[in-house]
């Protein structure tokens, strides 16, 4: 009989209850089996830890043994009852059979029947040596009345005869070969008892704690990676900070997948055991004892260990996470390798190190995200109310308490904890505290990241922390290298172990709550003197230091940041004592003398709005890497040649008063140099010549420059020049402009990046093989010279809003071009060899006069902006879908008629706009452009979407509006969120939802959805209807139902154009006396007519939680700006409420 576990039908399948005594009682007759198979099955539970029952081993003498007995089955999880010849000639085994049988109906007890040489049909039907037994029973006790012992015993029998177990064939005495079989048989069923029995106990089984919010999402990320359909070896890292639930995610995984493995082993905090005594011998011990299910191994040493777990794990497919990792001499020790373990394992690793990872070369590596705002309240409100039901007036404190944490759940769990059951007043303080001081448990875990770094590495952290989180990366990287900290290692081991990271716009990021870790850290080093902290960032405690002077040696890094208006005063002699200063950033702070006493050792001084007219020679400045004097009063940077050989950055840009630079001789490593908006800027000292390691060059804007020197085109190594607006630098002298040049400066209102030089002849600005960017927008160009093709390194070229009609083949030479901008000149036909740009990525031909384009245009496999709106075309390429990469495709005011089918391969396209290019019709195809997110068809001739259209599943906006001849809509997709169809006319208006209609039926919960549609009513599925723009009204009784949402809808006109502005949404709810009000706010786009807005609000987005009796008030009035000019005027409301069980078994809600 196949092996399986048995219980009581009607009860629940969770685990058994843990607070039992025993794990196993074992029933079973004597006579039979005791020195047997009952002996070998007693010692395999134990050998595998089953704490066990058995009546000759465990009872003390001269007890009541019946009474033992009964107790000791109710104090047992599971029961194994193996039914023998004699085990019905027993009363004391059939005694036991019953009250087994009567914990089984009523206290969820587990029962495995083991046939042993009797059949389950001879059990149930008491058959051959069984009836022989009660034979005797009957007549030992003919004279009980019906339903008496013996009558339970049948019954007993028939019970467990019914239940799945296992069958051991009976094997007739007889030869040697017989008995070898006979053991082998006992031995392979035995494995398969213990096997049961350990996944009945849910032995293995990780306790997680509740509510654990959004972890849905997240396993089903996870469980991707671990691919575990494949039977490879597979070795998946889930990294990430302290606190953002890599544990938590690996137990319920662990729990989740562990029975589909041979065995497995969770190794908890890996790191901190292996750091114990033996501790690696320990961890290799439990990984062979969680697989193997045996004893110990005696492992002598960790290097045995490997070489056991490769011999034992090899053959067998194995479950294995290790979390907190942080060193790879733990995996090598654990034998983490592919070729250790069997065919289909899997192996996870949690770690806060991202290289260890790598080193080991791991298959996937998972980064949990932050929790979202409605996950974060959600876990927020289970541990600060032990509910899922907000309470209203403490919402705004939640929401503060959510945006502190930031997503963390650690964070969450720990303040919504300590939060419970306090008062307004006690939340607000607590918050307030927060700000300053972060609380002892977040900053406990997260300081454990931070204590396992380096000396150095520790200490630029808290530079990032205190000074440099959400600066530009890049920036900030060069100049701390120049200051000889070494930082773009730093950076990358900071980054390794997510304490920071790179955003999309190349700026350094850090968590909030890492930062507040870093800074508490600092804080912590004097707590009631922030002069003796090494550094000071909090404007009070710096502002405290500068004006008392109780700075002291102990400072090296001081940030004080005010705006133009205080121009604070400090102390003279405020620096005397930081010595060891290295960083100084002020902001508009006034300080008259004592610049001799400003640090020796400063690298960095940031000193925005400087309030003396020169810099003074008092300050020592021969350690600068970086001078920062922007938005000063400087008239004269300083007197004479200054010889600061270290000095890599100098800024001054908006020095409004600048009349000349300095002298730059004694800056021979400078690299940057800013001069923008330097308005009364005239002439640049000839010294710069003596820049040569000089890379950007940015006067943008000194309106008054008159003086260029002609050594500025012999800096060889100046990659970025900017001249835009110096409007007068056409009258400078030293420079004679060639004939051909002349176009690209008759303006000189053009604006240049990266521009090595405009020189003495076209060679020097077209002939620079090492020049990447280039722009002359709006430069009255009429004509691009040939020589173009000669920046073999260019790769960015903007020719944007100039009189160009062609563009020369030989661009077809700039083979590293990434973005080629053209828009809106006069082009009428491109090189029709355009496609030699294979590494195109970017492609704006706007406002051109295109009538056709070169089917060469094709070859651009790597394009992912297209933008062709507004040209003169009537056709695309019929091979335009082999754009393979390409992500947005603009066509709008083209005269198209049609598309080619083609366009339906373009499998990356997310952005597809066709406004205004009279298409008749879509290509039947259209619907497998799976990753379409926009599509704008507004003002087209189609009558009709393909059935085709209802597969576009990443669809979220959709205009269609002034499709005057669409007369229908297939169903649409379920991912929309906007519609726009005013002025499709022949669209019925009268429509019924959700039956038959043409609408979305399937909108997701968690977001806001909008549609707009021709019509005066509102329809008559909004239960409740308002005349004007006010609605108010009483929730009814809900009963059993959960208010997750409502639709809104409106009837408006617009009366001209709003430009960008909105209405405005005013939610009030009054619940037992208490109100919340929330606002929210949606765009309006005009129309001269009356139409239908339609709108979902999750209660989630909208924090307003319905529930029976509560009022609701709801106020639609345009954020008008212009209140004395009327543009919107708003008719008619609805509103219907969204349930929760308005929400099918997709996730999605029917309205």
């Amino acid at each position: 009989m196949a092996s399986a576990w048995a219980q009581k039908p009607s009860s629940s399948s969770s685990p058994i209850p843990p607070q039992r005594r025993y794990d196993v009682f074992l029933s079973f007759s004597g006579i039979d089996t005791r020195n047997n198979f009952t002996s070998h099955l007693l010692a395999a539970l134990e050998r595998h830890g089953f704490h066990t029952f058995r009546d000759n081993t465990n009872l003390n003498r001269g007890e009541d043994i019946g009474y033992e007995l009964l107790k000791a089955i109710e104090d047992s999880r599971v029961s194994l009852v193996v039914l023998s010849r004699n085990y019905a000639s027993s009363g004391w085994c059939l005694d036991e059979l019953v009250k087994i049988m009567e914990c089984w109906k009523t206290l969820q007890h587990v029962v495995f029947p083991i046939f042993h040489g009797v059949g389950p049909t001879d059990v149930r039907a008491q058959k051959g040596s069984l009836a022989e037994a009660f034979d005797k029973h009957a007549e030992r006790f003919k004279d009980q009345s019906p339903g008496s012992k013996v009558e339970k015993w049948k019954e007993a029998l028939t019970q467990i005869a019914n239940l799945s177990g296992w069958d051991l064939p009976k094997l007739d005495n007889g030869s040697e070969s017989r008995y070898i079989r006979m053991t082998r048989d006992e031995a392979k069923l035995i494995q398969k008892i213990v096997e049961e029995v350990g996944n009945r106990l849910d032995i293995g089984h990780l306790n997680v704690a509740d509510h654990q919010v959004g972890m849905e999402s997240r396993l089903q990320e996870l469980n991707v990676l671990l691919r575990m359909e494949s039977s490879n070896v597979c070795i998946v890292g889930i990294w990430g900070i302290g606190g953002i639930g890599k544990t938590t995610i690996a137990m319920k995984q662990f729990n989740l997948i562990r029975h589909m493995f041979e065995g497995s082993s969770f190794l908890a905090n890996v790191a901190e055991t292996s750091k114990q005594p033996n501790g690696l011998v320990a961890l290799q011990e439990q990984i062979l004892s969680d697989i193997c299910r045996n004893g110990t191994h005696n492992i002598r040493n960790s290097y045995q260990g490997i070489e056991v777990i490769k011999r034992r794990a090899l053959c067998r497919k194995v479950l294995l996470v290790l979390d907190d990792v942080d060193n790879v001499q733990q995996l090598k020790a654990l034998a983490i390798d592919r070729d250790s373990f069997g065919s289909g394992s899997r192996i996870v690793i949690t770690t806060r190190d991202t290289s260890l990872l790598n080193l080991l070369k791991v298959d996937e590596i998972y980064a949990p995200k932050e929790l979202n705002r409605s996950e974060s309240l959600e876990l927020l409100r289970w541990h600060a109310f032990k509910e899922d039901h907000p309470k209203d007036n403490y919402l705004d404190l939640s929401d503060q308490v959510v945006a502190y944490a930031g997503g963390l759940p650690l964070a969450l769990e720990v303040l919504g904890s300590f939060l419970y059951g306090k008062s307004i007043p006690e939340w607000k303080s607590a918050i307030s505290k927060l700000k300053k001081i972060p609380h002892a448990d977040i900053q406990a875990k997260l300081k454990m990241s931070f204590d396992a770094l380096s000396d150095e590495v520790k200490e630029l952290f808290l530079d990032m922390a205190c000074f440099f989180a959400r600066t530009y990366g890049v920036s900030t990287v060069k100049k701390l290298e120049g200051c000889n900290f070494f930082t773009a290692i730093g950076i990358r081991i900071l980054a390794d172990q997510c304490l920071i990271k790179y955003g999309p716009c190349n700026e350094l990021l850090m968590h909030d709550l890492l930062r507040d870790m870093g800074r508490e850290i600092v804080r912590q080093e004097s707590v009631k003197e922030p002069g003796r902290r090494s550094r000071l960032w909090y404007k009070e405690d710096a502002l405290e230091v500068l004006r008392d002077g109780t700075g002291t040696e102990e400072v090296e890094g001081l940030f004080l940041n005010f705006a133009e208006v205080n121009n604070i005063e400090v102390n003279p002699r405020a620096f005397e004592k930081m010595n060891r200063l290295w960083l100084l950033h002020l902001n508009y702070v006034n300080l008259s003398e004592g610049y001799e006493h400003i640090s020796k050792r400063l690298h960095w001084l940031c000193w925005n709005g400087f309030p003396l007219k020169c810099v003074p020679s008092k300050l020592y400045m021969e350690n600068l890497v970086t001078l920062d004097l922007c938005h000063s009063r400087l008239k004269q940077v300083w007197k004479g040649t200054k010889i600061l050989g270290k000095l890599k950055f100098l800024y001054l840009s908006h020095c409004y008063y600048l009349t000349r630079t300095p002298d730059f001789s004694g800056l021979k490593n400078l690299e940057e140099l800013l001069l923008n908006d330097c308005i009364r800027l005239v002439e640049v000292d000839d010294s710069i010549r003596f820049l040569k390691k000089l890379v950007v060059l940015d006067m943008k804007n000194c309106k008054k420059l008159q003086k260029l020197p002609s050594s500025i085109w012999m800096l060889e190594t100046l990659e970025n020049l900017d001249l835009s607006g110096c409007s007068m630098i056409g009258k400078y002298s030293g420079i004679k402009l060639s004939k051909s040049l002349s176009p690209f400066l008759s303006s000189w209102n053009f604006r240049t990046k990266r521009v090595d030089s405009i020189g003495l002849s076209l060679s020097p600005v077209l002939g620079l093989s090492c020049l990447k960017e280039l722009s002359m927008e709006n430069c009255n160009l009429s004509c691009l010279p040939n020589e173009v093709g000669n920046l073999i390194s260019l790769e960015t070229l903007d020719l944007g809003r100039n009189n160009l009609r062609t563009l020369p083949d030989s661009i077809c030479n700039l083979t590293r071009l990434k973005k080629l901008y053209v828009s809106h000149c006069d082009v009428s036909h491109l090189p029709s060899e355009i496609g030699r740009l294979v590494t195109l990525e970017a492609l704006i031909l706007e406002g051109n006069s295109l009538v056709n384009l070169p089917d060469s245009i094709c070859n651009l496999t790597r394009l992912k902006n297209l933008n062709l709106s507004l040209c003169d075309l009537s056709h695309l390429p019929s091979k335009i879908g082999r754009l393979i990469s390409l992500q947005k495709l603009n066509l709008g005011g083209n005269n198209l008629l049609t598309l080619p089918d083609s366009i339906c391969n373009l499998a990356c396209l997310e952005v597809l706009s066709l406004p205004h290019c009279n298409v008749s019709h879509l290509p039947d195809g259209i619907g497998m452009l799976s990753l379409l997110k926009w599509f704008d068809l507004r003002s087209n001739n189609v009558s009709s979407l393909p059935n085709s259209f209802s597969d576009l599943a990443s669809l979220e906006i959709l205009y269609l509006s002034n499709c005057g001849r669409l007369q229908s809509l297939p169903k649409l997709p379920a991912s929309l969120c906007h519609v726009a169809a005013s002025n499709c006319t022949l669209i019925p208006t009268e429509f019924n939802w959700p039956p038959g209609s043409w609408m979305p039926r399937e909108w997701s919960m968690q977001r806001m959805n909008v549609v707009y549609l021709p019509g005066d009513e509102v329809p008559n599925w909004f239960p409740y209807q308002y005349t004007g723009s006010k609605l108010s009204l009483v929730v009814p009784p809900l009963v059993t139902r959960r208010i997750i949402g409502w639709a809104l809808c409106i009837v408006f006109r617009t009366h001209k154009k709003p430009g960008q502005r909105s209405c405005m949404y005013i939610f009030s709810k009054k619940t037992e006396g208490l109100r919340n009000e929330n606002k929210y706010k949606t765009g309006v786009t005009y129309q001269d007519e009356d139409r239908m807005k339609l709108i979902y609000f999750p209660s989630i987005v909208t924090g307003i939680h319905l529930f029976s009796g509560d009022e609701l008030k709801i106020e639609i009035s345009p954020d008008d700006q212009e209140k004395t000019v009327p543009w919107l005027t708003l008719k008619k409301c609805g509103i219907k409420f969204v349930y929760e069980d308005d929400i099918d078994i997709t996730g999605t809600n029917v309205l």
